[in-house]
């Protein structure tokens, strides 16, 4: 898998269907997932991607981004740009490593 390439596959909702997916990935990849907030969500995607672990990031985001996020994260370019928080770039952390990543759902009252 190319850093640019993703694949889909259908969300498990429950755990025959979540080990029928692991089952199928590489077994050194990480598993992955997004959040917001608090509380439990059901699963609304699940994604094998690559991704480049960060250091020196704030607590509040994760150590993980897409790697052409990484990219612009470590030259100064944050894709999250409401970040105003000075202090030292971050750096990457080893090499790009495909991850399996679990989105949550996102309902329509979450985008009021």
């Amino acid at each position: 898998m190319t850093g640019a390439e993703r694949a889909g596959f259908p969300p498990p909702t429950t755990v025959a269907e979540l080990r029928r997916l692991l089952d199928q990935l590489p077994p050194d990849a990480l598993v992955l997932v997004d959040g917001y907030e608090a509380a439990y969500s059901p699963i609304s995607s699940a994604t094998l991607t690559q991704v480049q672990e960060l250091s020196g990031r704030p607590s509040y985001l994760g150590r993980f981004e897409h790697p052409s996020d990484a990219e612009r994260a470590v030259a100064g370019e944050d894709a999250a740009g409401w970040i105003t928080e000075p202090g030292p770039l971050p750096q990457r952390v080893g090499e790009p490593i495909a991850a399996l990543v679990l989105r949550r759902e996102v309902r329509a009252d979450d985008e009021q």
